[in-house]
């Protein structure tokens, strides 16, 4: 803590140090205070590293403490420790950016320098991959945690910062285990799971707005409307012509001396207040493109035909998403059949123990144990817990490590399918509190230093006035 080794006064069986995929860390921990000096040293915002086995597996701070007066007099005070990762510092900064046409690792790096610098985050070449290209990411004003969590899952990458507060964001097919699991003495008590948990063969995407095909409609006047509307909210400037005359089109509330004007998201066409209304005999003619909600169904048909031989009935298990930041009907289905990918198999786990150090949450394991019915399999780990084993008769103390992990066998392979994410070859949009109709505005402040070099005469002469009430005339002034 704070550079200083603490681990004398912690009681080791009290430490929580559970490591679960896509979660922060959170350890817990018992401290006593036998003489009364560590007032000072469990603190909020005190730096925690935690180091096992000669690796760092958790680097963070103190988040909260409970200060514990013991019962029998004269006991040692003890302090309750819960801390929290450094991905916490990307709880602090809020992020308004856009960015074209850029690696997701660029934008990574990107946010690094604007934001969590100054709090000490750095990375390295090896540390922050590049990964796939972002046709477009917005963010309007989030955190910076959702921005780095968004642009990880959309890569298929995973992204942590570690006890040196430098930040990862890496291909999961990189991250693989430091042993493979191939001898049956390296475990205990293996169990293999199988649920239906969150299968779905059909699923739903409720996205933002598309944008229609080119629309025209047309109207006619009755000497007093000003006003026509259309069937959809207008996305881009309409083209308007009466009797075939091509009209001047500009923004309403802000452009004046046109014909006609519009606005983005508005299904009302505005005619100028200082023309002539038009007449029965007038047809307004509208040329445009018009917004529309977007709801997707993408199915998987095979599933649910395997569904129906074992269960009967229509096999249908459907699932809903509201994704309402998914600007076009190409990208909602992508993010349907994407999921349908990975959830529509029923998904296998596995959990044991082992004494064994090394494994985290994240990285992709390798099984091979026939005589369990698993040849050459990989599975994601899902969650690490660290416990500590008291003495058992001549057994000395030792480290548990309790593993789940989760097959990705029925993906091709978890490394495959996160390596598929990465290199599909299609770039990818990212629009995070903002929607296709809306625009981010980015305040800049700035400072200047301008030198003023100026020279000036002044002449200062006597205007003597004869009385208060006297003058020459009544345009006729003393000067």
């Amino acid at each position: 803590m704070n550079g200083i080794d603490r681990t004398s006064v912690v009681d080791l069986s009290s430490l929580n140090l559970d490591d679960v995929l896509a979660e922060r860390k959170a350890p817990h921990f018992v401290a006593s205070d036998k003489d009364g000096t560590l007032g000072g040293v469990f603190v909020e915002g005190v730096p925690v590293r935690i180091v096992h086995e000669g690796a760092a597996v958790f680097g963070g701070e103190v988040d909260h403490v409970d200060k514990i007066r013991p019962a029998r007099t004269g006991a040692a005070r003890v302090y309750a420790v819960d801390c929290v990762g450094w991905e916490v510092l990307g709880d602090r900064h809020v992020v308004a950016e856009t960015y074209t046409q850029v690696l997701a690792g660029a934008i990574v790096r990107d946010l690094v320098d604007k934001y969590l610098a100054t709090d000490g985050v750095t990375y390295t070449v090896e540390s922050v991959q590049n990964g796939p290209a972002v046709t477009e990411a917005v963010f309007n004003y989030v955190k910076a945690t959702p921005c780095f969590d968004t642009l990880a899952e959309r890569a298929g990458f995973s992204w942590w910062i570690d006890g040196d507060k430098v930040i990862y964001f890496c291909e999961r097919a990189t991250y693989r285990a430091p042993w493979d699991l191939n001898d049956p003495d390296l475990v205990n008590d293996l169990q293999l799971h199988k649920s239906r948990e969150g299968y779905r063969n059909r699923q739903y995407i409720k996205a933002g707005k598309d944008v229609t095909d080119s629309q025209v409609e047309s109207f006619k006047g009755d000497g007093v409307s000003r006003t026509f509307t259309v069937g959809f909210p207008m996305a881009h400037v309409p083209a308007v012509t009466v009797n075939g005359v091509a009209k001047i089109v500009g923004i309403k509330g802000i452009d004046t001396d046109k014909d006609w004007y519009w606005n983005k998201g508005d299904a009302v066409l505005t005619q100028d207040q200082a023309a002539v209304a038009l007449a029965a005999t007038d047809t307004l003619a509208i040329t445009y493109q018009g917004f529309f909600d977007v709801v997707i169904l993408t199915t998987d048909e095979a599933a649910i035909e395997g569904r129906k031989v074992i269960e009967g009935g229509s096999g249908w298990y459907e699932s809903v998403e509201d994704e309402p930041y998914l600007s076009s009907r190409e990208a909602a289905i992508q993010s349907g059949n994407a999921k349908l990918r990975r959830y529509a198999k029923m998904p296998e786990s596995i959990t044991f123990n082992t004494w064994h150090p090394g494994l985290r949450a994240g990285q992709i394991l390798s099984v091979n144990l026939p005589e369990e019915g698993l040849v050459n399999k990989e599975y994601l780990i899902d969650q690490v817990a660290f416990s500590r084993i008291g003495k058992r008769g001549t057994q000395p103390e030792y480290w548990r490590y309790d593993v789940k992990a989760v097959s990705g066998e029925a993906l091709g392979g978890w490394a495959r399918f996160f390596r598929n994410m990465a290199t599909r070859g299609q770039a990818f949009v990212i629009r995070e509190n903002i929607r296709e109709d809306q625009v981010l505005i980015y305040l800049v402040q700035a400072s200047e230093s301008w030198r003023w070099a100026e020279n000036t005469t002044i002449t200062v002469n006597a205007c003597p006035i004869p009385s208060a009430a006297l003058y020459p005339s009544a345009t006729l002034y003393p000067c």
